[in-house]
């Protein structure tokens, strides 16, 4: 998800009967399984195909390079991981009028943990997947132009949200604490800069993270993967799941890397203001909620009395 907070309009040869075409010309062996229902991302839009794959589509000029890089890295670096994750099963080309590169993925079951958040038990799943993706990046892995930047390169967008936000309460009546919120990011900015880039998914909200009835069910869209601080990934975490599950979600990636001391503790909690009080002002009222629900878990905000 971009740092803007409203998406691109879709390509418009981007429709049922284009993917129809698609899949019988380039993939005729899944063509017998059917296109179903279509769901639209920030990047890609995807159609079911039967009940176990799925045609997954750039929707802009500007994500074509995110599913190439997806299909280039994720299929190098998944196998040792044991939580649900889509793979790739076929690349397709431009054709009857789609201009770029797609592909059939595995379909992921589950909903979107933007409209239904994990419980606080998801946590130690959430921080051992975590864990298992965070390997060392090479020094050609990918630069995120949000995610892999210094912290103070965040800071007159994330003061000038915080301003915003709180001239406005939130979808249910939630208030900001401007002061908790700029205390959180004031130690972000002082914390001791990270030394170790990792691989990382580097946009791990809710769209991008599955939920059955609350219980993890995995993470889909990898492509702004990038070499980050590893903090990143994990300051996501508010905005998926109550502060109790951020908190075991922590102490799992901890026990399981080491890495978790209080400079990383203030860097992921300065990374996770900095995205929430962005989503936060998105137009699109679920993910607004998932932005508020994300400054309540830091404490940066207050449920309406």
């Amino acid at each position: 998800m971009s740092s803007d907070i409203t998406p691109p309009d879709a390509h418009p040869s981007i429709t049922h009967e284009t993917v129809v075409s698609l899949v019988a010309e380039q993939t005729p062996h899944f063509a017998h399984l059917g296109i179903g229902e279509r769901f639209d991302g920030w990047d890609c839009a995807m159609f079911r195909l039967g009940d176990e794959f799925a045609a997954r589509l750039p929707r802009t000029q500007e994500a074509v390079r995110f599913l190439q890089a997806e299909m280039h890295w994720v299929p190098q670096l998944s196998s040792g991981w044991d939580f649900p994750a889509p793979r790739f099963v076929a690349h397709g080309v431009p054709g009857h009028g789609f201009p770029w590169p797609w592909a059939v993925v595995t379909w992921v079951p589950g909903d979107m943990a933007d409209a239904l958040p994990l419980s606080a038990d998801a946590g130690t799943a959430v921080g051992r997947a975590l864990a298992q993706v965070h390997s060392p990046a090479p020094d050609d892995a990918p630069f995120n132009v949000e995610q892999s930047i210094p912290m103070a390169a965040r800071d007159a967008k994330v003061r000038g949200r915080v301003a915003t936000l709180a001239a406005a309460p939130g979808p249910s009546g939630e208030q900001l604490d401007s002061e908790a919120a700029l205390e959180i990011w004031a130690e972000a900015l002082a914390a001791i800069e990270h030394t170790e880039w990792v691989w990382s998914h580097a946009d791990l909200h809710g769209a991008n993270v599955l939920s059955h009835e609350g219980v993890f069910g995995g993470i889909v869209d990898w492509g702004s993967m990038a070499m980050c601080d590893p903090a990143v990934d994990l300051g996501f975490t508010h905005t998926l799941m109550p502060r109790e599950g951020v908190d075991a979600a922590f102490a799992e990636y901890g026990r399981l890397t080491g890495r978790v001391d209080a400079g990383f503790l203030a860097r992921a909690r300065g990374i996770a203001l900095s995205k929430c009080v962005g989503v936060a002002l998105s137009p699109r009222e679920v993910t607004s909620a998932m932005g508020w629900r994300g400054l309540v878990a830091l404490g940066a905000a207050k449920w309406a009395p």
